[in-house]
């Protein structure tokens, strides 16, 4: 992969859950890391559920390869903010990473 294809900033976070002064759990965000990204695919679909259309926008991101990036975790990328629906190395060769990811609107 060349440098000069990863144009984006992807800020990947993982959730954190703290106690409030009460006692109670707050879940909070933290950043994992931040990563030069190429977008490589964009998709959007519309659907009907619960009586009104919905829209789905997901995006292909593939970074330099990194270990522990997850489903349970999110991503921010030019002021979008995705859910992370996975994340896999296509090759095996530990060069790259594709992150599928969920617009969260």
């Amino acid at each position: 992969m060349k440098s000069e294809e990863l144009r984006l900033q992807l800020t990947i976070e993982t959730s954190t859950a703290t106690r409030d002064t009460a006692g109670g759990q707050i879940l909070s965000w933290a950043t994992f890391a931040t990563v030069r990204a190429a977008k490589k695919h964009s998709s959007s679909r519309e659907f009907y559920a619960a009586q009104k259309i919905n829209s789905e926008i997901t995006d292909l991101y593939t970074i330099r390869y990194r270990t522990g990036i997850n489903a349970k975790m999110r991503g921010i990328c030019d002021g979008k903010t995705y859910d992370i629906l996975g994340a896999n190395d296509p090759d095996g060769k530990r060069r790259e990473i594709y992150i599928l990811c969920k617009v969260v609107e």
